[in-house]
């Protein structure tokens, strides 16, 4: 299976606009930018040609996340900075919290547990 951009017209409410392969996805849904699976090269790049403003997106959820690069490090830091520090994220598991400590942008985002 190749991978693919969707974005729904006009962007209304409820309006999907994302990216996916076979290893993840990202989506920004409502404000909440959605990440799922690996967040590899391909994926962010993907995901940044769409076009979505970055400044749109409310919180992250990343609970499902399995794998986050260097560009997905790289797509966090660039909505921490269109929106200001203190971004909710959604993870608290080692697959982004590991890679956001080591890199010390941890304090870009006011982290929290996934809702069960």
């Amino acid at each position: 299976m190749g991978s693919g951009v969707a974005a729904a017209a006009g962007r209304a409410p409820g309006a999907v606009l994302g990216t996916e392969t076979t290893a993840g996805s990202i989506e920004l849904h409502d404000g909440a930018l959605v990440l799922s699976g690996d967040i590899g090269d391909h994926l962010c790049d993907e995901f940044r040609t769409a076009g979505p403003a970055l400044d749109a997106v409310d919180c992250i959820d990343a609970p499902r996340v399995t794998l986050l690069t260097g560009a997905g490090l790289a797509l966090l830091t660039a909505v921490a900075r269109a929106r200001g520090v203190g971004v909710p994220l959604w993870a608290a598991h080692r697959a982004v919290l590991d890679p956001l400590r080591m890199a010390g942008l941890d304090d870009l985002f006011d982290i929290r547990a996934p809702r069960t």
